[in-house]
Parts: structure tokens; C-alpha cells; sequence
């Protein structure tokens, strides 16, 4: 009887010191700091990032450039949180009303940021403690019956570093979140195809015509190129159509994203470009080719060619349709495919290229690979192949 009263006491005393620790979080998360330049430098620079893309997305404010918006994506909410090894600072709640929580406080922002709202949670509050010991620095949490993007910051700036950033996983998430359907298609099905040497050499030999299409000097090379990146891969669609059909679905979900991060970070000056890279260190579709072929790349061959270079592919592609003006309301189009009704980045150029980029007939896939030297591209492949078997 002693030994239970005892452990009554003691539960009783354990329970008395979380209270007192979690009402002293939530005063001093209250009453303390509550002004944007009370913040800590990093959280700062956070918000002010997160901030900074909301507002040229808000078409309230007639930003509408970016993408033809039918929506506002200063509408999706998320959370943000510093990271300390695997515990985490305090999470800021953006442009979600927290208003009536208790461990919610509203912070006062600067004026240009004045109709973005951010609610700071306590150390300890339970709807984000779970970001706490968290794993994974980007992931969805319910929160007051508000499903929102999560994402965590770690390094010494939350400027893009190469390798990812908060702007990369807010903007990318945040986008998908906005455009994402009852039936919209997803980038991940389970198929099964043939990643052979041949199919590898008909990537790169696409990758050699991207790089000529991004750069092509006049609507007529333009036209030429792009007639002569359909010969290909259709040829390669026709060989191996599960591939194809998988690598359509990676470039319309995740290619477009990619575009828009890449549009956003050219206006706010961060100036990332494909393969993740900033201008001053940029490389072309064939040298990231290469560079994979030989080894210098340290990557999964397979995750590779089925899944992240089609990213840039379809961002490059949207680049393509965007700055040449080769479709009214492309933007439009991808935003409504579906599974039943597909269109991706892809039909639009192959449609123009049945259209108003003129007749290519007369080409062939074998004077296209004689023109680009395939068999250096295909030696190259067999290399790769070999490698990793």
C-alpha cells in the first residue's frame, strides 16, 4: 500500500513538473519575442524566403507570371522548422489562422509582409512535437484539421546549397499542392521495363538535341530541333513504351514543378538552373550524360535515367514551350491532364511538331544519329551498362 502511494506521489510530482515546464514554454512563447526582428538571423531569413515566394505567387497582388494561376498559392499553408541534429527549433506556421490556440503566437511582421500571416508554436506544443525526432525534413502534418506541408532547415543559410533548400521543398510541394486533382496523374506507377543499352543511347541522343533546342538561335533551328527530338523519340517510344509512358508521367508532375522552381529562383536572384546547379557552375543535358557514363557522377544508374533526369527533362521542355510561345494556355492544358485525358509537356511538342513547326518527313532516325554521333553515345551507354552489372 506504501509502495503504490508512493508511486502515486511520484507520478503525481512527474506530472506536476511537465505542467509547470509546458505553461512556462507557452508564456515565454507569448510573452517573449514576438516581433519579426526579435526573431533569431536564420529564422529570419527563413521566413522572409517563404515570404518572398508567397508574394509572387499571390495574384491578389496581380503576380500572376509565374504560371497561369488558378489559384493562389499564398492560400497553402505550411510549417517550418530549424533543425539542431534531430531535435528541432521552433516552427513557424505560414498563412494558416492560429489564432485561438493556445500554443500558437502570432508574430508581427514588417510591412511588405504584412498580409502574411505567421503563428509560432511553442517548444512543446503537441501538434508539432512530432517534428521533434522526426526523420524526414519534408513531410505533411494535420495540425487543427489543416493537412500542411512541413519542412525543416538545418544549415548555416536556408539559401540554396547545391544539394536542396527550404525554398526547393516549399515551392515544389507547395506547387504540387495547388495544382493536384481528383484525377490528376501521378509520377510514381509501378512498371516494369527494359533499361538497356539502347534505351540509355536514345536518352543521351536527346539529351544532345535539348541542348541545341535551349539554345537555338531562331524559330527555324528551333523548328528543325525540335522535328528532329520527336523522330527520336517516338522511335524510342515504339521500342520501349513502358518506359516512355512512365517517363511522360514523371516529366508533366515533377518536370513542370521543376520549371517553376527554377522560374522563381531566377527572381529572387538565386539563379538555379538544371541538374540542381547555380549558371556559374551549370552544365549541359549531354555532359550530365557523360559525366554519369564515366563515373564522375556519384548516382544510381537505374534512379537516374527512370527517374531524375526525366525532372529536367520536363522542366527543360516546359522552358522550351514557355520562351518560344509554341502554345497558347499550355500551362492550362497540363494543369487539366488526367489519366483518362493525358497531356504533358511532351504531346504539346509533338503536336506543334505535327503542326506549325513544318514538315520534317523526310528525316530519319538513322541521319539523326549519323548527325549527332550516336555511336559514341552508344559506346559510352555499353560502358555504363557493363559497369554496373
Amino acid at each position: 500500500m506504501n509502495f503504490l502511494k508512493k508511486m502515486l506521489n511520484v507520478f503525481l510530482i512527474i506530472i506536476g513538473i511537465v505542467l509547470i515546464v509546458l505553461c512556462i514554454d507557452v508564456v515565454s512563447n507569448k510573452l517573449t519575442n514576438n516581433t519579426f526582428d526579435d526573431l533569431s538571423s536564420l529564422d529570419r531569413e527563413a521566413l522572409e524566403e517563404i515570404c518572398e515566394i508567397d508574394s509572387l505567387f499571390d495574384s491578389r497582388k496581380g503576380n500572376d507570371d509565374i504560371w497561369d494561376i488558378k489559384y493562389n498559392l499564398a492560400d497553402v499553408g505550411c510549417v517550418i522548422s530549424r533543425k539542431y541534429g534531430l531535435l528541432k527549433g521552433y516552427s513557424y506556421a505560414v498563412n494558416v489562422d492560429f489564432s485561438s490556440n493556445i500554443f500558437a503566437q502570432k508574430i508581427e511582421m514588417p510591412n511588405e509582409y504584412d498580409d502574411i500571416s505567421v503563428y509560432r508554436f511553442s517548444f512543446l506544443a503537441p501538434q508539432t512535437l512530432a517534428l521533434m525526432t522526426s526523420k524526414n525534413d519534408e513531410e505533411y502534418i494535420s495540425i487543427g484539421g489543416e493537412n500542411l506541408y512541413s519542412v525543416k532547415y538545418s544549415t548555416s543559410s536556408v539559401k540554396y546549397n547545391g544539394s536542396g533548400s527550404l525554398e526547393e521543398a516549399y515551392v515544389k510541394s507547395t506547387f504540387e499542392a495547388a495544382v493536384e486533382t481528383e484525377d490528376c496523374p501521378a509520377a510514381e506507377v509501378s512498371v516494369s521495363y527494359d533499361l538497356s543499352e539502347e534505351n540509355i543511347a536514345l536518352t543521351g541522343l536527346q539529351y544532345r538535341i535539348i541542348d541545341d533546342m535551349l539554345h537555338a538561335k531562331n524559330i527555324d533551328d528551333l523548328n528543325e530541333l525540335i522535328a528532329e527530338y520527336v523522330i527520336v523519340r517516338e522511335y524510342q517510344s515504339e521500342k520501349y513504351p513502358e518506359f516512355a509512358n512512365q517517363q511522360e508521367r514523371i516529366e508533366l508532375v515533377d518536370g513542370r514543378s521543376q520549371h517553376v522552381f527554377y522560374k522563381i529562383s531566377s527572381m529572387i536572384h538565386h539563379d538555379i538552373t538544371y541538374f540542381n546547379k547555380d549558371k556559374a557552375d551549370a552544365i549541359t543535358f549531354y555532359s550530365a550524360y557523360y559525366y554519369l557514363c564515366t563515373g564522375r557522377y556519384n548516382s544510381d544508374v537505374s534512379e537516374y535515367f527512370d527517374y531524375t533526369g526525366n525532372i529536367y527533362v520536363g522542366a527543360a521542355l516546359c522552358e522550351i514551350i514557355d520562351e518560344n510561345g509554341l502554345c497558347a494556355n499550355w500551362e492550362k492544358k497540363l494543369d487539366n491532364s488526367t489519366n483518362s485525358d493525358f497531356t504533358s509537356e511532351y504531346t504539346i511538342i509533338k503536336n506543334y511538331c505535327g503542326g506549325a513547326c513544318g514538315d520534317y518527313s523526310d528525316k530519319t532516325v538513322e541521319d539523326i544519329m549519323e548527325e549527332y554521333g550516336y555511336d559514341e553515345i552508344l559506346n559510352m551507354a555499353k560502358a555504363l551498362v557493363e559497369g554496373n552489372e
